[in-house]
């Protein structure tokens, strides 16, 4: 352990991605599919037209549910075997249903078993012609940095970062899923493969470490906990949380998601948000990258008691159990943060006591 953390800090970290080598043995693309053949379809397209074409695609392709997603699957594996004569398409097709969540983590798993990184699409993310080119470049510059967890394709930081961001690149303590690069090493440190579906490190929701990124996956967590429900980003970006890991996130998103209000569609099923392909360019080659691997402070500074309550109050479904204020009372006193989450706590009281009577608390 010693001599990595020399050897790290002698490198040089790299400051354009213009002047990062090309890896020796290119990175496969590994996708995901289900039930979306249209989609697919504009993916598959646009990884034709990348600048540099990847030499191996490994598509996962999820069993049915039912005899209606029968016909869909089939769509869908016919257009990678058709697609493979113009790149090479390993199909991996299950012979029942995972769900999204499994499916997605032993895809993962089972190719960091066989290469040293990969780079991750779904059939529903876009890249532009210069994602996979830097990608690339993206996942040989932070090899060597073992604190780096991943490297993402997708903006995504609150707009007040926006005047002190100064590269293409920005240092993240939130990992972003949507079209992004990891290490076998990293990956199989999370070992998302060895936990239950949906644990949580931090084992409640109320115990994530609260930041001005952060706080939005405080919340995610809550509502996957009060609905039973999984993520397997959330679930990722608790672990990559859990083991200090920074994250490489651009300015300017390369990848656009067209997912949303599919029929078939898991998590988003209205109308496109505002946000999600906000700062989406098809022409982006970004190309600085930060000068240092510590995050801005704004981004590494925790939360105030109240400004985390004023944040949980904004979410309406959102309640506070017993051990949920016991918890912030005690990490956050002081009489206008009690103040803060005593009020909260009252306000959806009764929100909770409903729950209660139903018998969905436990």
């Amino acid at each position: 352990m010693i001599s990595t953390e020399i050897s790290t800090h002698e490198l040089e970290l790299p400051q354009s991605l213009d002047h990062v080598s090309l890896p020796d043995q290119l990175p496969p693309i590994v996708l995901v599919a289900f039930t979306r053949p249209e989609l697919l379809q504009q993916v598959l397209l646009a990884i034709r037209q990348q600048t540099l074409l990847p030499r191996q695609i490994i598509a996962f392709v999820d069993g049915a549910r039912s005899s209606k997603d029968e016909p869909l699957i089939h769509e869908c594996i016919e257009l990678l075997k058709d697609f493979s004569r113009q790149i090479p398409v390993e199909v991996i097709a299950r012979p029942k249903n995972l769900g999204c969540d499994r499916n997605v983590v032993l895809a993962l798993t089972e190719v960091c078993s066989r290469y040293d990184s990969l780079i991750y699409l779904e059939d529903d993310v876009v890249p532009n012609p210069g994602f996979y080119d830097r990608m690339c470049r993206l996942l040989t510059a932070y090899r060597p940095y073992p604190q780096v967890g991943s490297v993402s394709a997708f903006a995504n930081f609150p707009h007040e970062l926006e005047p002190l961001i100064d590269r293409d690149f920005m240092v993240s303590n939130r990992i972003f899923a949507l079209g992004f690069g990891i290490w076998r090493d990293r990956w199989q440190k999370l070992n998302l493969a060895g936990q239950s579906q949906g644990a949580n490190p931090f084992k409640n929701f109320y115990n994530i470490p609260a930041t001005i990124q952060t706080k939005h996956t405080l919340l995610n967590q809550f509502f996957l906990e009060k609905n039973k429900q999984t993520d397997w980003v959330i679930t990722l970006t608790l672990n990559a949380l859990a083991h200090d890991l920074i994250h490489i996130t651009p300015k300017v998103s390369f990848v656009r998601n067209i997912g949303f209000g599919h029929p078939e569609a898991k998590t988003y099923r209205g109308a496109e948000p505002d946000w999600i392909n906000f700062r989406f360019d098809p022409t982006a080659h970004p190309d600085s990258l930060p000068s240092s691997l510590d995050l801005m402070p704004v981004l590494a500074k925790p939360l105030e008691g109240i400004e985390l309550a004023a944040h949980l109050e904004k979410a309406s479904g959102v309640w506070l159990s017993l051990p949920a204020i016991g918890h912030f009372w005690r990490k956050y006193p002081g009489f206008e943060n009690f103040s803060a989450f005593l009020k909260l706590f009252l306000a959806r009281l009764p929100m909770m006591i409903r729950r209660w009577r139903k018998g969905l608390l436990v």
